[in-house]
């Protein structure tokens, strides 16, 4: 169910539709990808959908629009959730949401870290939790679940850190260690987290879980805002990844609504 009132809705969404973010692989395709999941989909809760045009020729700008429309969300201090677009867009939400909730902590739902060093100013799909411990996140803070893939740059970068790094044949450990207590979460849910034969159509189908993992993984974690990002539908087959994108839709809009 829509709603043009932020004041009557359950449930707010973000509707992100870039991949300005994405510089080192030819894979894009996550601009259309809100579109095709919100496409005749129906939420069960009065959800308004609110879209943020990106300028596709600047990524700071576009994190600037972002930035300032998830802080204009925010005030109706409702539950926030965000669909995509590459994982950039992550960055500029969750850094606003961190500064206004200090204590809140991250799940970082994805087959790959994200740690990478950024490129002069561009803070690109792949480096976006490396540069969000310059906001407040403290390495403990962060859960990564699902990994296949760590670079070597990455691995210098984590060595000997606080994070808590589950790799996708641990998902069913997390799920049994993860405990929510009274702090915030943002859940960040990368498609490619799934297995390539559920999810192909994405730009790094790197992911080994299955949909039943990936839904226990929501079901523990009980976010209070979350994210899907990386649906690439020019790569899809059959439509599988933005069914199951959709499914994971649902699920989140449930967590949070209740919350």
């Amino acid at each position: 169910m829509q709603t043009n009132s932020p004041k009557d809705a359950e449930l707010l969404i973000q509707k992100i539709g870039t991949d300005i973010g994405i510089h080192r692989n030819p894979r894009k395709g996550a601009l259309k990808a809100p579109d095709k999941i919100l496409e005749d989909f129906e939420f069960d809760q009065d959800a308004l959908i609110d879209e943020v045009f990106p300028d596709e020729f600047d990524l700071e700008n576009t994190h600037r629009r972002i930035e300032s429309n998830t802080q204009e969300l925010l005030e109706y201090e409702k539950p926030l959730l965000s669909i995509g677009g590459d994982h950039s867009i992550s960055y500029p939400i969750v850094r606003t949401l961190k500064r206004k909730n200090p204590d809140m902590q991250l799940v970082w739902l994805d087959a790959h870290l994200d740690v990478k060093e950024k490129v002069g100013n561009h803070v690109s799909h792949d480096v976006v939790v490396r540069e969000l411990l310059k906001y407040g996140f403290s390495e403990d803070e962060i859960w990564f679940v699902g990994i296949t893939k760590v670079d070597h740059d990455e691995e210098d970068f984590i060595e000997d850190s606080g994070f808590h790094i589950y790799q996708a044949e641990e998902a069913e450990r997390f799920v049994q260690e993860f405990e929510k207590d009274e702090h915030p979460i943002y859940l960040s849910v990368d498609i490619d987290a799934l297995k390539e034969e559920e999810a192909p159509g994405t730009g790094y189908p790197d992911g080994e879980l299955s949909m039943e993992e990936t839904e226990n993984v929501i079901e523990a974690v009980r976010p209070d805002f979350a994210d899907l990002v990386e649906v690439a539908p020019p790569f899809d087959r059959e439509e599988k990844t933005v069914g199951n994108a959709r499914n994971i839709l649902k699920q989140l809009a449930q967590e949070l609504a209740s919350e």
